[in-house]
């Protein structure tokens, strides 16, 4: 009897860890910077189009990162090779559509940087639909990937796919301005973006930011009148072991601080943006580290 009591309670390693985690940051963060390149060419507003060439090459480098992280959680890494043989690849499978996603987007930015690159505006604009289109189907997928955990009662919720993607688009923005802010300091004064460019993406990322409390807001309420599960996922994760990524780093740090910068008369102080950002970039990566490892964490140690 004790030699069941010690089988049957024993601890399991987390299945998802750190490099999960990051590389749906840098998923997120990709696809919201590829979103700004594509202001200028795509959507035909102009006082963008200076700034699409780093923010597309951004998020290729990003991305090229991706399937290192990928293959390395593996353990195996050749196994990856399964999701892209046809008798091993199904259509009813998110990760199945993942790899499609994974290996299209990055070539049709590539594409469409391409043509950035030559000036074409009719190439650029075609190529950067298709781009745009792989881009939140891609950060979409890692949302519905979550989503469809019925185990892991943290992550099994309809809004998944909606909290990646305002996620994706905040972080993007973010990440977009500590760079280019880099890049100015670099260029010359007729090449540097200009100032407005950043209060204007600044104020896109209120906007974000206002819409992502809005969806926590919703988690809470649901957290909080909800099922046993979800009530004791609330106290024992959320505000316990991962309080700090949770509440600390998505909540106060990248959400609640950044928001009230960008509302205040600070939105239009370089620094105070530059901080709001980089503030937004953490908070982003709290929200994947607790969505990752907290899911996670009743099933694997309870």
């Amino acid at each position: 009897m004790e030699e069941s009591v010690v089988t049957f309670n024993v601890f399991h390693h987390v299945a998802w860890g750190t490099a999960i985690s990051v590389y749906f940051w840098l998923v997120g963060a990709s696809a919201g910077s590829f979103v700004i390149s594509s202001f200028g060419w795509v959507f035909g507003i102009k006082r963008y189009k200076p700034l699409a060439l780093t923010a597309s090459v951004t998020a290729i480098l990003m991305l090229l990162i991706v399937p290192v992280l990928l293959t390395w959680d593996l353990g195996k890494p050749v196994r990856f090779i399964y999701l892209l043989i046809p008798g091993f690849w199904h259509a009813t499978g998110p990760m199945a559509w993942g790899t499609l996603l994974i290996c299209s987007y990055p070539m049709a930015m590539i594409v469409y940087t391409y043509f950035v690159i030559k000036n074409d505006q009719f190439w650029a604009r075609a190529t950067g639909i298709v781009a745009i289109v792989l881009a939140l189907s891609t950060h979409w997928y890692t949302g519905v990937v979550m989503e469809l955990n019925p185990g892991r009662f943290l992550n099994h919720t309809a809004l998944a796919p909606l909290l990646f993607l305002t996620g994706a688009f905040i972080s993007g923005i973010g990440l977009l301005i500590l760079i280019l802010t880099i890049q100015n300091l670099f260029s010359k004064a007729a090449n540097r973006i200009d100032w407005d460019l950043f209060i204007e993406m600044a104020q896109y990322m209120m906007y974000g930011l206002a819409f992502d409390a809005f969806l926590l807001f919703l988690e809470f309420m649901q957290s909080t009148y909800g099922s046993m599960n979800i009530v004791l996922g609330h106290e024992e994760v959320l505000m316990g072991v991962f309080k700090f990524p949770y509440f600390w780093l998505e909540i106060v740090i990248g959400l609640v601080i950044p928001f009230i910068i960008l509302v205040s008369p600070l939105k239009r102080n370089l620094y105070a943006v530059v901080v709001a950002s980089f503030m937004v970039c953490i908070g982003v990566y709290g929200m994947r580290v607790w969505w990752v490892m907290g899911g996670q964490y009743l099933q694997s140690f309870y």
